[in-house]
């Protein structure tokens, strides 16, 4: 075999002689005009006004015996009296959404319901506490207000009314407890109405943006940064592309008078309706709204014309598929705000614009005694105060069921009354659910019975 030609081995001896290239080539650095999207524009607009809400519940925490043998080591928990504590428990509730530079905080009411005290974990690492101005469980939101006297990020407020399906939104919350999470969807519906357990919700923000557990309360924004919905709740047990949020012009409504009253004030128009058949509605020449069956004197339906047998068509544009949803967007109304109803007399539709006005304490009584039958007083007894039926009215309802005068009624929608001003201000308040439910008391025994109340 003859040797290679000494030019080739010259040329091999310099490539062995080349340094070897370490690694991937080097990057593009040069800086890409599309990253900054209108998502990311908004996320870094509004990701410091999303915090973290935990609670701090008093527990009771057993104090460790000292154990001076391995006898009272082992069998001391038998003949000692165990000693407790108390002590705070912290427990990462969900998620929260800061909406004024003075610290009001939009949460959910389920993220708030237990716990002594509260603290919000800002996006900086900041920790500070919080306590609640107020709490709305029927519409699942609550107030908070931070303790700072700094001036806060907070989110812009957009609106709700005019949302439209396909519409990209965006989710910001803190999900199994992974701190400011975002994701994106569209608008999948608006003013939807869904079933949760035995109760009909009405009027939320659909979404496909994915939410989780940890989620509640977190923000649901528009492509401009502006706060739209409250994120609350998700369709079943896992998320399946379906989730659901307040929309903003109901929630700051509300808002508004948690922080100005500490409880909702709900508009009254003096209606009440019952569903409508549908062979009723047939005849009547509509598909769907409900019927007035009563309209108490002096209200405002009487003062605008709505009388007993009328259909009510709409509200404010929505055709209400039930007594239940009518009695929701009645209860919605700002206090002077005018109900738009379209309604049905003989076949011909009318157009009315009742205004609500405040519902007062003694219309509230008036209320409960047209519902139920029971005129109510106070007594005092053993140096204590109790509601006690002083009448049943022949036929009525509580008549019925068997109620009877000296009846004590302990409580009203599981709050506890022992005063007609606390039992005034639990059934204002139960209005917003339709039911008036009292815990009554007769020597040892105790039941509770419902009534229809709108």
């Amino acid at each position: 075999m003859s040797a290679p030609p000494a030019r080739l081995v010259a040329a091999l001896i310099a490539l062995t002689a080349l340094p070897a290239r370490a690694g991937l080539p080097r990057p593009d650095e040069r800086p890409s005009p599309n990253r900054r999207t209108p998502v990311v524009a908004a996320v870094e607009k509004v990701r410091g006004a999303v915090v973290n809400v935990s609670a701090e519940e008093l527990v009771r925490i057993r104090v460790p015996s000292r154990a001076d043998s391995m006898t009272d080591l082992l069998f001391g928990e038998f003949f000692e009296r165990p000693r407790f504590r108390r002590g705070y428990q912290v427990t990462s509730l969900g998620s929260g959404v800061i909406v004024s530079p003075d610290g009001y905080v939009l949460t959910n009411a389920h993220v708030v319901e237990r716990g002594a005290r509260f603290r919000v974990g800002l996006l900086d690492g900041r920790e500070l506490l919080a306590k609640v101005v107020g709490t709305d469980p029927s519409s699942d939101l609550a107030v908070l207000r931070l303790d700072s006297k700094e001036r806060l990020p907070y989110a812009t407020l957009g609106r709700s009314e005019g949302l439209l399906p396909g519409e990209t939104v965006i989710a910001i919350g803190n999900p199994f407890g992974l701190s400011h999470t975002v994701t994106t969807g569209v608008v999948s519906a608006v003013h939807r109405n869904f079933r949760a357990g035995d109760r009909t919700l009405f009027d939320f923000v659909q979404t496909d943006a994915s939410i989780n557990p940890g989620n509640s309360g977190g923000a649901l924004l528009d492509l401009e940064g502006r706060l739209v919905g409250v994120n609350t709740a998700i369709l079943g047990d896992r998320n399946a592309g379906i989730g659901f949020a307040i929309p903003i012009d109901r929630a700051r409504r509300i808002a508004d008078d948690l922080i100005a009253h500490g409880e909702v004030r709900e508009g009254y128009l003096g209606i009440s309706v019952d569903d409508l058949p549908p062979r009723d509605g047939a005849a009547e020449g509509t598909s769907g709204g409900v019927r007035v069956i009563a309209v108490e004197p002096g209200s405002p339906a009487e003062r605008a014309g709505v009388r007993r047998g009328d259909v009510v068509v709409s509200v404010d544009g929505f055709e209400p598929a039930s007594a239940e949803e009518f009695r929701f967007r009645a209860r919605d109304l700002a206090i002077g705000g005018e109900a738009r109803l379209e309604l049905l007399r003989g076949g011909a539709r009318l157009a009315v614009t009742p205004k609500a006005v405040e519902l007062s304490g003694d219309r509230v009584m008036e209320l409960v005694a047209r519902r139920t039958g029971l005129a109510l007083g106070e007594e005092r007894a053993q140096g204590r105060t109790f509601v006690v039926v002083r009448k049943v009215t022949r036929g009525s309802e509580a008549a019925q069921i068997g109620l009877q005068a000296g009846d004590l009624v302990r409580e009203v929608n599981s709050s506890e009354v022992s005063t007609l001003a606390e039992l005034r201000q639990a059934a204002a308040r139960a209005r917003r659910s339709g039911r008036l439910v009292l815990l009554v008391q007769r020597g040892y025994a105790a039941e509770r019975i419902a009534f229809d109340f709108d």
